[in-house]
Parts: C-alpha cells; structure tokens; sequence
C-alpha cells in the first residue's frame, strides 16, 4: 500500500494513501491538522496516463505524482503449472499439443523422436512449444505420458471448453473459419498415398510410417500458426493432429491437418470410430490438470 510521511513540529507520522498508487502529492499540513485525502474525483490518472513514471514509489519526473510498487502480496498465484494455462477457472489446459520427453537408462530424460510409435518406452509429455507434436500415439499411451507428467487427458467437456472460449465460438478464434489460421488444409492428395504412391495402405503398418508426417504440409510445430489460438490462449487445437481426451469409448478431437471438417466443423469436429488402443499418424493429444 502507498503511503504519505508527513513531518510537522508534532512529530511524523504516515498516512495511507487510499486515492490508488499515483496520486497527487498534497501539500503539509498546518500543526495539529489532519491532512486531508484528495476525492476519487481528484485522483491522478493512472501509469497508462502517466508513462514517466516508474514503480519505485519515488516522484520520478517530478511533476507531482508518485508511483507505488507493485504488491506482490496481492498478486494472484498461478493455480497451474508451467506451460498451462487455467480455463474457465476450473481446470489447467497444456497451452500447446503434447510433445515427449523418453528416459534413459541413467534416468535422464531427453526428447523423444515425434515420428515413431510409442511401443514400451517409458515416456512422459512436455507441451510442444515450439516442438513437433507426438503423432502415431494411442489414447491408452496419451493417457500414461500425462500421469507420467503429474497431469491428465483432458475431458470432452475441458477440451471443448478450451477451444470455444467463454463465447462458445465455432473455431478457437472466432465462428467464421479463417483459412490458414490452422494447420487444417493440406495442399497433398492424401498423406499416406502421397508418401508410398498407391492406395493399399489402410493397415497399421503403413498408417503408422515415421516418413508420414516427415512430409512437407504435414504436422507443424506448436504455435506456428499464431492466430490458430483461443481466447483461453490454446493453441492448435484445430488442425495439426487429432487429440486424444478422456473417453473410454475412444474419442479424438480437433481434426488434423489433412482432414478437419469430415466429423464436424472447428471445435465440433469428433472421431468416435476408435478403441483407445488405437494409434496412427495422426493422432496426437494435449494434458490437463486439476488447478492448484
């Protein structure tokens, strides 16, 4: 809190400055007086008024307004852990796709090659800021590498949340699609054809190729498309890869670069055909955790 020192013949004294943090500096009062607290009508503006000022608490350009600190006593905690962000004030979202971290035999952890299927190896999630996203992973394995993280799948409900935004928008960023605001327009035939050249693909063998989404068009990663964001702050929720959430029933969400329209439009969009076990190239997740 700002406070004003007055020194009289009484003594000093300080006195609350209730009127906010910059304030007009009143003139001292007479002996024995109160001094009085200038109206809310009278209050200086604020530093956006008054860009001379710094937050030392000091009269800086002298011009008759002081500047307090900020009150790091009044700060709100962040109830997330890092690389989340809190929606709806009830639960932390990753702010970006999952991308994983593998343990050595030493213990260490170190980034996991996102091109090949999970198959046993110890890994966790780490939010892929900046880093390719994990495709070719079940909703099983997602699941594991978020608990192995201290984290969750998302709910259906959570992810929708975290895509529409508190105005239930269509699209992370608003309800008219915005084209190549997300990765959801591949400029290829199909990726799985474009890569072997023929159409006898549809196996696990070659759905789950690491030379897949090592093509150019396909996944990118996180926050390359800076405008395919929610008003949450999530990222890639649209496009880039589909994303496992917490159903037993096996659902994914959000669509894939090559495909984000065939099971509904923007946030709408669901793939219910799949047991959690399944995993192909495109089939990717994000982690949440309860705030705290």
């Amino acid at each position: 809190m700002k406070t004003v020192l007055w020194v009289t013949s009484m003594g000093a004294f300080t006195l609350p400055l209730l009127a906010g943090c910059t304030s007009a500096a009143p003139g001292p009062p007479r002996d024995g007086e109160v001094p009085s607290l200038p109206d809310d009508d009278d209050a200086a503006p604020d530093d956006a008024d008054n860009p001379g000022e710094s937050t030392d608490g000091a009269d800086n350009d002298h011009d008759g307004l002081f500047d307090c600190a900020p009150d790091d006593d009044d700060a709100a905690p962040n109830p997330c852990p890092e690389g989340m962000v809190l929606v709806d004030q009830r639960v932390c979202v990753d702010r970006f796709e999952a991308a994983l971290e593998e343990r050595q035999s030493d213990g260490t952890w170190l980034p996991a090659d996102p091109w090949f299927v999970v198959d046993g190896r110890d890994v966790r999630a780490v939010p892929a800021d900046g880093l390719v996203p994990q495709g070719y992973i079940s909703g099983d394995e997602a699941a594991d590498a978020c608990a192995a993280a201290g984290k969750r799948l998302c709910t259906s409900d959570e992810w929708l949340a975290a895509c529409q935004g508190p105005d239930g928008t269509t699209w992370p960023y608003g309800d008219a699609h915005v084209a190549d605001a997300c990765n959801d327009t591949y400029p290829g035939g199909h990726p799985v054809i474009d890569l072997f050249g023929h159409s006898d693909v549809w196996d696990m063998t070659h759905m789950n190729d690491p030379g897949i989404n090592q093509q150019p068009d396909t996944v990118e990663p996180g926050g390359a498309h800076p405008d395919c964001v929610s008003a949450w702050g999530v990222y890639d929720l649209h496009g880039n890869l589909h994303e496992w959430v917490s159903d037993a029933a096996g659902v994914f969400r959000g669509g894939f670069y090559a495909d984000a329209e065939i099971n509904g439009p923007g946030c709408g969009y669901a793939t219910t055909a799949h047991a959690t076990s399944y995993h192909d190239y495109s089939t990717g997740f994000r982690c949440c955790a309860d705030p705290g």
